[in-house]
């Protein structure tokens, strides 16, 4: 599957909360920024004028602005055709979109608690609570729930099948659903205990039995005379260890039930005549990233892509910006595409103060280009109820951030000559393995909640869930404060792309699975260099006692020890070096990281360094002044190539001015081009010195 992403950048055009007298000037300006792909949401319950009859199963649904104009759906997808642009027909059954029960019809989410999500006390779960504080969130996989979602599906699919692109229409993408996740509730006692779910027989028994085949090979430490007889878990343990499978399967079946609901929607359009466009849905965040919201998974059960959706106040902070750049670079791992379903422009309110400048915009979307994101749809085009600072107003006014969006068509488009082909290149690799994120997700309470990981029980042979996930967080930080680039490796989906890299690291956690540590065994012995920080895997996904790498460490720790393996070797910290919070990293942990790069790996495509301490002056606590300084480099340099041509992309994180150092690896470009102002930087012995705003990132194109 290939994918032009000049015809994907888009962004989120709601007609339905706007006068139609303003329609058209707002595509025109939509269109005249150089973007390709409306978006929109078309919501059952915005299109829900009355209950459902015979007649009209789905309840009475205006699309012809009969009862509002607002809700001429019609006449919309007119404008849209007029205009020659493409479309994301964004039709739920869910959308979020801060509305009343998140687009849901309200007699559906205030209906029968028999066919909602229950939680481990077999209570409903909260809702779509944003809008109205009330109403459940419907159980994905339950009979009743999908009739509803198929009635719905066959009323829209009339509206989508004749207006399809491969039908000489204009609709190219089309979402399933919007952040399938229970509404945030897909931690691990909060979903999903539904009868339809853990009912004898039921589709907990139905995934067990595809995993396991029978009772016998149920490897929960204890024995089953049926795989009927197994219960899920309702309590998060103190402690876990060969029934470590029995509650990681409960997490697994969670992605399971998500991926069939995904197929289950799908079936629905295709069984319509909706066929040959690009099926998408999309992720909300979540961390650790990818637990239970499997993105290989979900992409394979859209049969088509997925996409993140990336929301970051102003101004984008450092932590910020590595969790956006972690989740790209997993991304890139482990799906065929990169991109943004709904990236953050303007704001959930209209409180003026905290207005979204174009300077932030712009840094928040060349960072995420930086680092593979191949298209954007911004979310909002438009300022709407609940939402302001957007590009153009509800009137259509241009507004300074809306530059923004056109300045990146323009780089990307007419100043590269193939931007798809282009690829982020990384210095070494930081290994994604699965078991241990699983291992944090079973205590955490809250995974939705990105900006802060959880730590605590339950422990595996005395660790902590977490703190392997923390560990993967800090060590992005550490390589970039060292000057050098990490990529991912998602070592279950995908071992092969452990070759060729000469430095991972992988952070250290009681858990491994056994296909990670088979490959991880390979790679170093044909010569790979791999780096453990932290506790010492002694069992693998079934909870088993393995031994890592076929070593037995030694019993005394010490500050480091150094295995031969085959060609290669295993360095391990028995002690955790990167669990500091961002900017607060330690100055010796940057320091053994830069010197581990420089011995194993070699010299960065493009390494990067602060031209000394970062120093600026500020209000304290309580009044007067107090210089700030920041020792920490605080700059990224990432390289693009493809066989056509390589553009260097830099940023500086600081809230201030700084002066960068650059020092290029095997390239040897003769200037370096900036690509919005066109001024040319010679290099000297592949070296040149750059100076940034605060908070920015400049694209440049390498010449010789």
């Amino acid at each position: 599957m290939s994918f032009d992403s000049r015809e994907i950048f888009g962004a989120e055009i709601q007609y339905f909360r706007l006068d139609p007298k303003y329609w058209e000037t707002i595509v025109k300006r939509f269109k005249d920024a150089g973007l390709r792909c409306v978006t929109t949401y078309v919501q059952w319950g915005t299109h829900l004028v009355g209950a459902p009859d015979k007649k009209n199963p789905a309840g009475i649904l205006d699309f012809e602005g009969k009862t509002n104009p607002r809700l001429n759906l019609m006449k919309f997808l007119e404008l849209i055709e007029k205009h020659g642009l493409n479309m994301n027909f964004r039709c739920g059954p869910f959308c979020c979109n801060e509305m009343v029960h998140g687009g849901y019809p309200p007699w559906l989410v205030m209906g029968d608690p028999n066919i909602m999500v229950w939680d481990w006390q077999n209570r409903t779960t909260q809702g779509y609570w944003i809008g109205k504080k009330e109403g459940s969130q419907p159980s994905y996989m339950h009979p009743e729930y999908l009739d509803w979602c198929r009635k719905w599906i066959y009323e829209v699919d009339k509206i989508i099948k004749p207006r399809l692109k491969s039908n000489g229409g204009f609709i190219s993408m089309l979402n399933l659903d919007n952040e399938i996740s229970y509404i945030v509730r897909d931690s691990f006692l909060d979903s999903d205990y539904n009868p339809v779910n853990v009912s004898k027989g039921g589709l907990y028994h139905k995934f067990l039995a595809e995993k396991y085949g029978k009772s016998a090979n149920l490897p929960y430490g204890r024995k089953f005379k049926s795989i009927e007889e197994v219960e899920p878990p309702r309590a998060v343990p103190e402690s876990m260890g060969n029934d470590f499978a029995w509650y990681s399967d409960w997490v697994e079946f969670k992605t399971w039930v998500m991926c069939r609901y995904i197929e289950e929607l799908r079936k629905m359009h295709v069984g319509n005549g909706v066929k040959d466009v690009t099926f998408m849905t999309n992720f909300n965040p979540h961390l650790p990233e990818g637990i239970p919201t499997r993105m290989p998974d979900f992409e394979k059960a859209s049969g088509g892509v997925v996409g993140y959706d990336f929301y970051r106040g102003t101004f984008m902070s450092y932590s910020g910006y590595h969790s956006m750049a972690r989740v790209l670079k997993l991304m890139n791992a482990s799906l065929k595409y990169t991109w943004s379903a709904e990236f953050m422009s303007g704001t959930w309110n209209k409180v003026l103060p905290g207005r979204v400048s174009d300077d932030h915009m712009r840094f928040m979307a060349r960072c995420a280009l930086a680092h593979g994101c191949k298209a954007i749809d911004w979310f909002m085009f438009h300022d709407r109820d609940c939402w302001g600072d957007a590009p153009v107003s509800s009137h259509g006014h241009a507004r300074s951030n809306l530059d923004v969006l056109s300045e990146t068509i323009r780089i990307l488009f007419e100043k590269t000559e193939d931007w798809d082909s282009l690829k982020p290149q990384f210095d070494v690799a930081i290994i994604y393995d699965l078991v241990q994120h699983i291992h944090t997700s079973i205590g955490d309470p809250m995974p939705c909640a990105d900006n802060d990981q959880y730590i605590g029980k339950p422990c595996v042979d005395g660790a902590k869930a977490g703190l392997a996930s923390q560990e993967y967080y800090g060590l992005f930080r550490l390589v970039e404060e060292a000057g050098a680039q990490a990529g991912v490796v998602d070592i279950m989906h995908s071992a092969k792309a452990l070759e060729g890299i000469q430095l991972a690291f992988l952070p250290g956690s009681p858990l491994i699975e056994n296909k990670a540590n088979k490959a991880l065994t390979e790679y170093v012995s044909k010569g790979g260099t791999l780096i453990l920080s932290g506790t010492w895997p002694g069992r693998n996904e079934k909870g088993n006692d393995i031994k890592f790498l076929g070593l037995e460490p030694s019993p005394k720790k010490t500050d480091l020890q150094k295995f031969s393996i085959g060609k290669g070797a295993l360095v391990w910290f028995p002690e955790f070096i990167a669990q500091e919070k961002a900017e607060e990293e330690k100055l010796e942990s940057i320091a053994k990281v830069s010197e581990l790069i420089s011995r194993h790996a070699g010299a960065p495509h493009v390494s990067i360094k602060v031209s000394g301490p970062v120093k600026w002056v500020d209000w304290k606590d309580g009044g007067g002044h107090r210089e700030y300084v920041q020792e920490r480099s605080l700059g990224s340099a990432v390289l693009q190539s493809s066989k056509k041509e390589n553009l260097l992309f830099v940023l500086n994180h600081y809230p201030e001015a700084a002066r960068f150092e650059l020092k290029f690896g095997k390239l040897r470009p003769g200037f370096l081009e900036n690509l919005s102002s066109g001024e040319r930087i010679p290099l000297k012995n592949g070296a040149a010195t750059l100076d940034l705003d605060r908070k920015s990132c400049e694209i440049y194109k390498l010449h010789n």
